[in-house]
């Protein structure tokens, strides 16, 4: 009897502590489908960069005086940032000028002198220096022609390489400067080139003047007026170089190298500053490989962070990286990455060049979609279900789940607009368990 008893007692106790258990309701918070757009991201972090970088050169051999400018100085388009030495320009040009007024001084005179013998011989004479003077100046021509040709390839080469990290900036601005400086060379050969041509046809025009007309000195003022226009051939080459001794910015932008502190000798083309163009600032980012294949040229993208103080600016992808590479994270775990560039409107922001930023790329948008909170949905044995409330009781639904982000996973179906969910389902929570519902 004691045994039963004792047993009757243990059943007794256990079926009350059942009961109690399952007359305790579960407490979960309810929330309800709702319609509203809902973006998938691809969440990185970004740095801002300056896409265009000029290198401000010299134009023309010589001096250049102490440049005054910092790194890290803003100068405006059109700034003079460098001065060379003009002074033996301005006397070869005075010089030149004076030749020139001399030779109009001669036309005045034709009518005193005829010409001599010896007038014919200093003519041939001349001539034959012009025409050794043009053919030293086609072979010059030529020959950085030539130069120029191999520079440009060269430099094309490294603008290619540069995009792919295969080479370094200053690999990249050597070839550059080279390229610009054989170019500068060969416009002023061809100038000489024609000056030479042009002080040529006034040889032989003298010549031929003196020649055929012994008697008659009126060639002297073919000759003058054509010996004044060869001089002002050369005069125009001089003071193309004179505007250049006068060294401005091409664009606006703060100065992020300088390569001259004090006052050197530098050949043209050699290195003065880079000058970065504020106007061109982009984001760059390196997407993780395996999430690369969703994000397209044009995706729209969320800006923001700490630099934008609480606000949230619009870019888009302008480029994707042909070729990844590998990257250590901060946990120190290799990561295969690509490069990818994305262009934003600063005008109110005014971000500087090297400024973190965080962004959201949209790989994927359904707009007016059902949408559930993102933790109100689970994955169970290979499939996505919720909890529906149905009146006390929890009921487990299966779902077809569409884009999901940190916020609110898409509904495809399984679930109407007008039901109700719980919105963050316990560990605890099985089908069929008694709920106390919360909004």
């Amino acid at each position: 009897m004691k045994r039963i008893f004792l047993t009757v007692g243990i059943v007794a106790v256990i079926a009350a502590t059942a009961i109690a258990v399952r007359g305790r309701p579960l407490s979960v918070e309810i929330t309800a489908p709702s319609v509203r757009d809902v973006r998938q991201y691809v969440v990185e972090d970004g740095k801002t960069r300056l896409a265009h970088i000029y290198v401000v050169d010299m134009p023309v051999s010589g001096t250049v005086q102490r440049l005054s400018l910092e790194v890290g100085d803003t100068v405006e388009k059109g700034q003079r940032v460098a001065t060379i030495d003009a002074y033996a320009l301005k006397q070869r040009i005075r010089e030149l000028e004076s030749l020139i007024e001399r030779t109009r001084a001669s036309v005045t005179g034709v009518d005193i002198g005829k010409p001599k013998d010896e007038d014919i011989e200093s003519a041939l004479i001349h001539v034959k220096e012009m025409r050794d003077g043009l053919a030293i100046a086609k072979q010059i021509r030529m020959s950085l022609a030539i130069q120029e040709e191999d520079a440009k390839k060269a430099f094309e080469r490294a603008d290619a390489l540069i995009e792919d990290n295969v080479v370094s900036q200053s690999f990249y601005d050597t070839a550059e400067a080279k390229y610009k400086s054989l170019l500068e060379d060969v416009r002023r050969s061809q100038l000489e080139e024609q000056a030479a041509q042009k002080a040529l046809n006034v040889a032989e025009l003298a010549h031929r003047r003196i020649a055929d007309s012994v008697d008659d000195n009126e060639y002297l003022r073919t000759e003058h007026e054509a010996q004044i226009e060869a001089y002002q051939a050369q005069l125009a080459v001089l003071n193309n170089d004179l505007e250049k001794t006068e060294v401005v910015a091409p664009v606006s932008g703060p100065i992020l190298e300088k390569h001259v502190e004090a006052r050197r000798v530098l050949a043209a083309g050699s290195p003065l500053l880079r000058i970065g163009d504020l106007d061109s600032i982009e984001i760059e980012c390196d997407v993780l490989s395996e999430e690369i294949g969703r994000v397209k040229e044009g995706n729209s993208v969320e800006i923001s962070g700490k630099a934008l103080m609480g606000a949230t600016a619009l870019g888009h992808v302008t480029r994707i990286y042909p070729s990844g590479f590998m990257k250590i994270s901060a946990l120190g775990v290799e990561q295969q990455r690509v490069r990818t560039l994305i262009e934003f409107d600063n005008t109110a922001l005014g971000l500087r060049p090297g400024t973190s930023v965080d962004l959201s790329i949209v790989t994927a948008e359904s707009p007016e979609a059902l949408a559930v909170p993102e933790r109100a949905a689970f994955r169970r044995e290979g499939a996505w279900y919720v909890f529906v409330v149905d009146g006390g009781t929890a009921r487990l639904r299966p779902v077809t789940i569409g884009l999901r982000n940190d916020d609110w996973a898409e509904i495809l179906s399984g679930l109407e607009a007008n039901e109700v969910i719980i919105a963050s389902p316990k560990n605890e929570l099985e089908d069929g368990a008694r709920i106390a519902p919360v909004d």
